[in-house]
Formats: structure tokens, sequence, C-alpha cells
């Protein structure tokens, strides 16, 4: 009988167009999650932005609150890796070049470049290889076996799949989950396409694209894990999404991906979307309970032990989030014998142990 290792994913960061306060968005969301994880052995990955991070140390000398702000992150990535929890990196490639107005006290990010993959190559090298270092130089003295070996692409934008792969195994990361399958967007900001992937949740080894499976076992592909629906905007009708939009519409008014879509477009997104994820923030218990079930109850996998699925969240939206005690204990009362709690560290340890 097959277990499944639920991966929970929380994107740390600000919003897209660098608007946001650190304590608010990020620190103080994170302990509320936390507080309610911790209750049910529930071990996050957090998902460390590292252009913001390096856009408030570069102006933290016209701004002293951001090097303010980097220390609370720092404190909390420390706290997180000392109760068990894990990191791995994260970049939105907008905060390249992104400017900081002292009168205003706002940043004006590049959108021209939030694909990640749209900068040069030595670049994209030089982003993941400082934010690696970065964070094992912080962490490792609390965590000794520690390692820095997982990426997502900020908003999941990688048009130029070769170039990024190639850099993450220039740079010496093991996987990536920037892909989320069954999706397609299309903006003048961000094109992706992720319609032909081997599975809606299943790992795979990748070929020469992180979409496309390989023979090679040295770096693998843990999708966010989606599923396709004809009616998958009926999902988002729930009250968790509509009270956490409620809060966050407040603060955040455009997405920075879709700056600049009419109206259509807007309606367009929204209704002919024919996917949904498993996302903590938009989902209700009852989807996500459903989700698991179908995995669990699926043939497919079946010679294998253990299935690592990877959920997803995001700190700057995690509000309304009491549904999830109705989530974790019904695993716990139901399936207490085949749900288990990984990191994305533990996850790709597994998944590469003997076959390197």
């Amino acid at each position: 009988m097959k277990t499944i290792a639920l991966i929970t994913s929380v994107d740390y960061e600000l919003f897209g167009d660098g608007s946001g306060d650190v304590t608010r968005e990020q620190i103080d969301r994170i302990t509320y999650l936390e507080q309610i994880v911790n209750q049910y052995g529930v071990k996050l990955t957090i998902m460390f932005e590292y252009g913001q991070f390096l856009a408030y140390e570069k102006f933290a000398v016209k701004n002293r609150k951001f090097t303010e702000d980097n220390e609370k992150i720092k404190e909390q990535l420390i706290s997180l890796i000392k109760m068990g929890h894990d990191v791995q990196l994260h970049y939105h490639a907008q905060w390249e070049n992104a400017i900081y107005d002292e009168l205003t006290n706002s940043f004006d990010v590049n959108i021209k470049t939030i694909d990640i993959s749209s900068l040069p190559y030595n670049i994209i090298v030089k982003r993941l290889k400082d934010g690696k270092f970065f964070l094992e130089d912080l962490l490792k003295p609390y965590k000794k076996d520690y390692r820095c070996i997982g990426f997502r692409a900020g908003s999941w934008a990688v048009q130029d799949q070769k170039k990024l792969l190639s850099a993450l195994i220039e740079t010496g990361f093991k996987s990536d989950t920037s892909v989320v399958p069954n999706t397609q967007f299309d903006s003048e900001q961000v094109k992706f396409n992720y319609k032909n992937c081997p599975s809606q949740y299943h790992y795979w080894f990748v070929n020469d694209t992180l979409e496309r499976q390989g023979l090679s076992k040295l770096f693998v592909e843990i999708p966010i894990y989606t599923n396709k629906s004809f009616f998958a905007y009926l999902k988002y009708l729930n009250s968790k999404y509509f009270n956490s939009r409620r809060i966050v519409k407040k603060l955040y008014h455009i997405k920075v991906s879709e700056q600049n879509f009419s109206l259509y477009q807007k309606l367009k997104k929204v209704f002919s979307r024919n996917y949904y994820m498993a996302d903590l923030n938009t989902m209700s218990a009852e989807t996500l309970i459903t989700m698991v079930e179908k995995v669990l109850n699926s043939n497919q996998f079946e010679d294998e032990d253990v299935i690592p699925i990877m959920f997803i969240s995001h700190s700057k939206t995690s509000y309304a989030l009491e549904d999830l005690h109705t989530f974790y204990s019904y695993l716990a009362d139901k399936y207490s014998n085949r749900i288990e709690y990984w990191t994305y560290q533990e996850t790709i340890d597994y998944i590469q142990k003997d076959r390197e």
C-alpha cells in the first residue's frame, strides 16, 4: 500500500510589484501558518525570495528599515530550520535592476525581466550560485546536513527551459519545482506553457527541458500538483479564498503578470482555466482532501512505496487558513499510516538515493 509524502512549500515574498511590508507579508504570515501546521507534524519548505533580499541589501543605505527587515528574515529562517522545517531558493527576476524611490518609499521593479530565463546566462548563474551560498552559509551552523538544492522560478515563468536547466545544473542544484502541469500563460510580461508534462503530480527526471522526461537520474522536476477540470474556476468559490482575497486586494491591486490586461483578458483567464492546484491559500479543505485521496486511490505508480507530491502556498496571502485544521485532522484520522510530511531536501535525498 503506497504512502504519500506531502511537501508543503511556501513562496516567501512580498507582492510582485515590490510593494508590501516584510513583517506583515512574510514574518507574521509564516508565524501564523507555522502555528497551525506544527500541531500536525507538518514540515514547511520556505521558498526564500533572494531577489527581494538583494534589493533590500542594495538600498539599505537609503532606508535603514531594509537592514532591519533582512535581519528579521534571517532570524525567521534560522528559527524554522531549528524547528525541522526547510528553506530552498526562489527568485523573482523583476528585482533585477529595481529602482528605489526615497520620496514615495516604493520600488519600481523591472517587469520586462519577470522571467528568469530572460536574463543573460551569466547573471542567472551568479544569482543561483550566490543564493545557494547565502542560504548554506546562514543555515548550516544550525543544521549540519542542510543543503540548498531546490529552486522555484518567480511566477513559474520559464520560457527558455534549457537555459535555466543548464544554469541550475552548473550551480549544483539537484531539482526544480517551477512547473505547473496543465498550465499556459501568455501576457506581455509572462509566457510559459506546461501543457505537455509527464504527470500532474508525480516527479520525473528531466531531459533537456524541465517538462520533458529523460533517462538521467541527476536532476529531478517536482511539479506543483494540479488537476484538470472543465469547471476549475468553481473550485475558487469558497470562503477561504474570498476572505483572503478581500484582505489582499486592499494591499495589492494588479498582479505584475497581468498589467495592461483588458477586462476581456481577465474574464477569459478566469473562465478558461481548466486546472486547479494544491494551493493551501485558495483551495478549500474539502478540495485538498479530494486531491490527496485521488493520488491514494490511483492505480498509477503502485510499485512505489512513497509518492511525494508538492503543495504550494504564499506567505503574502496566508490569511483565513483555519480550515487547514479540518484538512490535517481528516488526514490524521483516516490516513495516519499512509500520509507523511517531508521537506523538499528530504524528498530529493529520497528520490536520488543510490541513483547518482
